[in-house]
C-alpha cells in the first residue's frame, strides 16, 4: 500500500472534513444558551469523535489528520469566523499528526488520542473574545445579538476559561472516540503483542 495520499484518499479527507464540520456545528448549537458557551468544545468533541474514528479506518497515511484539521478551520474562516482557527488548526493538526505517526497510523489507541486533540483546531474561533473583547462585542451587536445575551455569555468567559475549554474539548473528543471504537469493533483487533490495531494490519 502506498504511503502517499492518492486521489481516493483526498476524496475521503474532503468528505470527512465536511462531516466533521457538520457535527461540530451541531455541537455549537449549545451556544444558543449563552451560559453554556464554555462547554461547546465538549459537545463538539463527543459528536465528532465517532465520525473521526470511522475516518481513521479509511486512511492510514501521513497528513490525513493535519489536512482535515486545516480544511475544517478553512470552512469556518469562509463562514466569517476570522483567521484564528487556522492558527489552532496548524497547532492541533501537527500534534495530532505526531501522535498518529507514533502509532504508525495503525494503532487504534494512538488514533483515539490523536483525534482527541484534533477537534481543538477550531479553538481559535473563541480567541477574539479574549484578545479583542470590545471589537468582538461590537461584531455581535452588528450581527443582531442583544446586549443581555452578550452580557450573559461574557459572564462565563473570563480569560482563563480558554484553558478549561481546551481541556473539556479533549475529554469530550476522547469520549466520542471511545464511543466510535465501540461501534466499530469489527475494524479493530489485537496483535500478538496485545496492541489494538486496525483489522487487516496486524503485526
Amino acid at each position: 500500500m502506498s504511503k502517499r495520499l492518492e486521489v481516493k484518499d483526498l476524496i475521503n479527507i474532503g468528505l470527512f472534513s465536511v462531516l466533521g464540520f457538520i457535527f461540530m456545528m451541531i455541537g455549537s448549537f449549545l451556544a444558543m444558551v449563552p451560559v453554556l458557551m464554555p462547554v461547546v468544545p465538549f459537545a463538539q468533541g463527543v459528536l465528532v469523535g465517532p465520525v473521526n474514528m470511522l475516518y481513521s479506518t479509511k486512511i492510514k497515511k501521513r497528513g490525513m489528520i493535519f489536512i482535515q484539521s486545516l480544511l475544517i478551520a478553512l470552512i469556518y474562516v469562509a463562514m466569517g469566523h476570522g483567521p484564528w482557527a487556522l492558527l489552532t488548526a496548524v497547532i492541533a493538526g501537527i500534534i495530532a499528526e505526531i501522535i498518529l505517526k507514533s502509532g504508525e497510523y495503525t494503532n487504534v489507541k494512538k488514533a483515539r488520542l490523536a483525534f482527541s486533540i484534533a477537534p481543538l483546531c477550531t479553538l481559535g474561533n473563541w480567541l477574539p473574545i479574549f484578545i479583542s473583547r470590545n471589537e468582538y462585542i461590537k461584531q455581535m451587536l452588528e450581527q443582531g445579538y442583544d446586549q443581555e445575551f452578550i452580557d450573559k455569555m461574557l459572564s462565563v468567559m473570563p480569560n482563563w476559561i480558554i484553558v478549561v475549554m481546551a481541556i473539556v474539548g479533549i475529554i469530550g473528543a476522547y469520549i466520542g472516540c471511545s464511543i466510535g471504537m465501540a461501534f466499530l469493533k469489527k475494524h479493530f483487533k489485537k496483535n500478538r503483542y496485545g496492541k489494538i490495531r486496525f483489522h487487516g494490519e496486524l503485526g
